[in-house]
């Protein structure tokens, strides 16, 4: 406690400013989350087990038949799990829809292990009812997660009291809600490309220096929010030796890049533009450097965007192994069943197939989504509001202030 001297000279005691900084922004967060967390998880077990939802019924469907056990042992009844070497066997591997009985699959395999693997060792068994509890559990606390990322990524580019109304928001909207009653991919997917988005973030608005010595080699990690609309930066490249590859500041996020990315690609494949933040996200922070640097800067980039490549490219290998034909990890050829079962998903989503479950999208607007995105996923007045805020930051790009918003 402080000590501040009151109009009659007594010593009064007074409340550190501190804990209405960090202290009171962890409470509210905390709060935000609970009720994040509550909204998800209350009726978790809607429709008592009767699958209503088509695509969940298929998923449980397919993981009651997947399983990561090879075989019982007669004699002790212990099960035999699967070696790495049967995982990345795709014409025989018990975890390939394909091999129990199921041609058609198209969506990620990372969501359905993760389900699998959790109900083998929750329950001992697979099974409908078992693969729906933990599903939908799963799909609640991954919806769960995007709220603090939410809260992160508007903290980093704008203030924590800007977080902390984004992450409230986020905990209420009802699309968001209601898919995490339902064992899909789509949590998932969201959740692996927003932490992407957030990675890509940090990239964007980290002010150290690439090259030593100089007076901003050592900044502090946190985001000078006014210096994202500066036309240059004071760090220099010119004559200056590089920083070493180890502890360079592209290094670790664009490993972390690269795996969030492969595990947002290995739940559903329409995550693929997410590949752009990276570079987008690199041009930016070069854009905020001295022209005459610009070149130096982008050269020594180039092998962190590779490496995120590569590191995206093995992340997928491991968690969608069946999108290649192995039977070996390094057997990488693309596996031709799996391609042409993604070319039929993307003829049925086209308008040269009478598809019965693309028929809802036949003889609609281009505003279509948008208005029932408005209307019931978010609700008329966050729906409202949301588009307020989206021609707010496209006023401010057209102002000039493209560096702190361009990204988002």
């Amino acid at each position: 406690m402080n000590r501040e001297q009151g109009k009659n000279g007594t010593v009064i005691q007074s409340i550190p400013k501190w804990i209405f900084g960090p202290l009171l922004v962890a409470v509210l967060l905390v709060l935000v989350l609970s009720l994040g967390g509550y909204l998800r998880a209350a009726g978790l077990s809607w429709g008592e087990y009767q699958y209503l939802h088509p695509d969940e019924r298929f998923l449980v469907w397919v993981g009651s038949d997947i399983t990561p056990i090879k075989s019982i042992d007669p004699v002790s009844g212990e099960k035999v799990w699967i070696s790495l070497s049967e995982y990345f066997d795709t014409a025989n591997s018990p975890l390939n829809p394909n091999n129990r009985g199921h041609g058609f699959y198209v969506y990620g395999t990372l969501p359905m292990f993760l389900a699998r693997y959790a109900v083998e060792f929750l329950y001992g068994h697979s099974g409908f009812d078992p693969m729906t509890d933990v599903g939908r559990a799963l799909s609640a606390a991954a919806d769960l997660t995007i709220v603090l990322l939410v809260f992160l990524v508007a903290a980093r580019l704008y203030s924590k009291k800007v977080g902390l109304l984004a992450a409230a928001f986020s905990a209420v909207v009802v699309l968001q809600i209601q898919q995490s009653h339902f064992f899909t991919m789509d949590n998932f997917v969201n959740l692996f490309s927003f932490l992407a988005f957030y990675i890509a973030i940090r990239i964007q608005t980290d002010r150290r220096s690439w090259y030593l010595p100089s007076s901003t080699a050592q900044d502090s990690l946190e985001t000078d929010r006014s210096s994202l609309d500066l036309n240059h930066s004071e760090d220099s490249a010119g004559g200056e030796k590089p920083i070493g590859f180890l502890r360079h500041p592209l290094l670790l996020p664009s490993i972390a890049f690269g795996i969030a990315f492969g595990m947002a690609m290995a739940s559903k494949l329409n995550a693929a533009p997410v590949a752009l933040l990276l570079p987008a996200a690199v041009l930016l922070r070069l854009s905020a450097v001295n022209k005459k640097d610009r070149y130096a800067y982008l050269v020594d980039s180039l092998k962190y965007l590779v490496i995120a490549a590569g590191v995206s490219f093995l992340t997928f290998r491991i968690l969608q192994p069946y999108a290649f034909s192995g039977p070996g990890f390094f057997g990488i050829s693309l596996n031709p069943s799996w391609i042409a079962q993604v070319r039929e998903q993307r003829g049925q989503a086209s308008i040269f197939v009478d598809f019965p479950p693309a028929m809802q999208w036949a003889r609609r607007t281009i505003f279509f989504s948008a208005k029932n995105l408005t209307i019931w996923g978010l609700g008329l007045p966050l729906g409202i509001l949301s588009w307020i805020g989206f021609g707010w930051v496209g006023l401010q790009v057209l102002k000039g202030k493209w560096r702190t918003h361009l990204l988002i």
